[in-house]
């Protein structure tokens, strides 16, 4: 576990990012400390990342912690809950933001089975339960909160050998529907579904032609699903709703 020192408590409220230590998952967490949420991320694999962040918020007047987790283990993430509540209170704010994108010829044989395994773990089983464990730390507080899940467009519509990851996804859409009946009224549940946000890394020579094919023909940029958040963080009687931010690409 990685803990950074931090500043005197926010008053925006208390957060936790899932996949927090880089792109899509960094910038949202800066947005939330720059609300005034005191920002606890997550990591897998991008620890510098994540410890750099850290410093940053908190030499600004923020409030940040890090940690690696690995959302296989249960045991990790009830430890990094129960570390946030003892410094700071209970999560108020939790943003799921993690997944495994595999394709399905990866998947085969008794090493596939293992790789599969994994992606439903990381994707749905574990982002659920942590879900539910936070939900049980507010009732028990006593606080309102919400839970935001960011999910894909592919859990919606079909993406050619791609079945595990888009019924993973698929998974987390029904998943939000549920527990926003479940939970109400003192948690919201939503989740957002972004379309191409910025090229992948290292490139990828079918993008320009997915962007052609969008109805509003752009990507959303790290702003567009910040704004989306943003949204969802004071629209009070929203609740069980799969935001598109996608530029239309669900319509098509």
């Amino acid at each position: 576990m990685t803990i950074v020192s931090f500043s005197t408590m926010t008053p925006g409220g208390i957060a936790l990012v899932i996949g927090g230590g880089s792109r899509l998952g960094a910038v949202i967490a800066r947005d939330l400390s720059a609300l005034g949420f005191a920002v606890a991320i997550t990591y897998h694999r991008s620890g510098v990342q994540a410890v750099q962040w850290v410093a940053e918020v908190i030499a600004a007047g923020g409030a940040a912690r890090c940690y690696p987790l690995d959302l296989q283990h249960p045991f990790a993430i009830t430890s990094i809950l129960s570390d946030v509540h003892q410094q700071w209170g209970p999560v108020t704010l939790l943003i799921n933001n993690a997944g495994v994108f595999l394709a399905d010829h990866v998947l085969d044989g008794e090493e596939g089975w293992r790789h599969m395994e994994s992606l439903f773990k990381v994707t749905l089983q574990g982002p659920l339960w942590l879900s539910m464990q936070v939900a049980q730390a507010m009732r028990q507080a006593q606080v309102s909160g919400q839970v935001i899940h960011i999910a894909d467009i592919w859990g919606e519509r079909p993406l050619t050998g791609y079945a595990a990851y888009g019924a993973a996804k698929a998974g987390m859409i029904m998943a939000t529907r549920v527990l926003a009946r479940d939970w109400a009224p003192t948690i919201r549940v939503n989740a957002i579904l972004p379309g191409a946000v910025l090229p992948p890394e290292g490139g990828n020579p079918g993008y320009q032609r997915m962007l052609e094919r969008t109805p509003l023909k752009d990507q959303a940029g790290w702003e567009g699903v910040c704004q989306a958040v943003r949204y969802l963080l004071v629209a009070r009687f929203v609740t069980g709703e799969i935001l598109h931010v996608d530029g239309g690409r669900h319509l098509v």
